[in-house]
């Protein structure tokens, strides 16, 4: 049985006509007639009797109407949710972000690129082995991570961004904040709020350990906005990522001694092609030049980095081109 068969019949059912339901369908006579006779032949029985003046449903073409019926609206809904789903595809931007990975720099662009390009941007927040799999499951088009190249999977390629230090963040009137720049010897004492959700918070723990130092951690939170706001009520001090501060009451400075700086890579999942709306955003947003203009206090990174080993074009297992 196919589904022609049963939109022929159907079409026959309202017009009990044959010269009337070929032309509903689009088809020559001869073929509907056929196709109703196939569909005969499948169910065992007549189900359209043709008279002198009268064209009727027999009774095993009343009992089975109703079920085909359903058959066909069955299909249509089908085909509807297909379409819903392809449609609303192309048009949204699936986007996983890092929860260390602030807003400040990436807002301006997507606001202005997703009103050009018509695309609605879906921003989900996850640990990078979320992130990761929600890539290869097809629930995510790409993410903003950070290229540690050690942790980075082969199924994905990664193209740089670009780098950010972090900073020592603290209440604008705390002491620190009248200096230039923050040693990690100068936390010692200090109440320190630890982002657990921050990719950093190891190596940061390990350089104490190297230098002697014991943090003393009064506050842990995976949230962001909680640890700043913890920040702003003057409960401590913490590190973070120089573009991540939302809130005006913080003041920052750059970390030294150890200095220590991260890349920003778009991450997608190596051969998987996208649409023409989505993959025009990914290379924008690979080309574009992410300069200072965008944010206050942008420093240049220096050399010394969160990884094992530099993350550019030498280290082809890492980083490679966006596909």
């Amino acid at each position: 049985m196919e589904l022609y068969q049963i939109r022929y019949f159907l079409a026959l059912c309202e017009t009990l006509n044959f010269a009337r339901a070929a032309e509903r369908c689009h088809v020559s006579q001869p073929s509907l007639t056929r196709a109703i006779q196939k569909l005969e032949g499948e169910l065992g029985g007549l189900l359209i009797r043709r008279e002198r003046r009268r064209t009727h449903l027999t009774e095993l073409g009343e009992l089975t109407r109703p079920m085909l019926q359903e058959i066909q609206a069955q299909t249509d809904r089908i085909k509807a949710t297909a379409k819903r789903h392809l449609n609303q595809e192309k048009k949204t931007l699936r986007l996983g972000v890092l929860p260390s990975i602030g807003p400040l720099r990436f807002a301006r662009f997507f606001a202005q690129v997703s009103e050009d390009a018509g695309i609605e941007l879906q921003l989900d927040e996850a640990p990078m082995p979320a992130l990761c799999d929600l890539m290869f499951r097809g629930e995510l088009n790409a993410a903003v991570v950070v290229a540690h190249a050690e942790r980075i999977d082969d199924r994905l390629r990664c193209h740089p961004l670009y780098r950010e230090r972090l900073v020592c963040a603290m209440l604008r009137d705390h002491p620190l904040a009248r200096r230039d720049s923050v040693r990690l010897r100068d936390l010692e004492g200090q109440n320190f709020l630890m982002r657990t959700n921050c990719e950093s918070k190891d190596l940061i723990l390990e350089n104490c350990r190297q230098q002697g130092l014991k943090l003393h951690i009064a506050y842990r939170s995976g949230r962001e906005d909680w640890v700043q706001a913890m920040v702003a009520a003057g409960c401590g001090v913490t590190i973070m990522p120089e573009f991540c501060r939302s809130l005006p009451e913080i003041a920052t400075r750059p970390l030294i001694n150890p200095e220590l700086v991260r890349e920003i890579a778009l991450a997608t999942v190596a051969g998987r092609p996208h649409g023409q709306p989505i993959a025009c955003i990914l290379r924008a947003l690979c080309a574009r030049k992410w300069g200072d203009a965008e944010v206050h206090h942008v420093a240049e990174a220096k050399s010394v980095e969160l990884r094992s080993r530099p993350v550019d074009g030498r280290n082809s297992h890492a980083v490679r081109a966006l596909n």
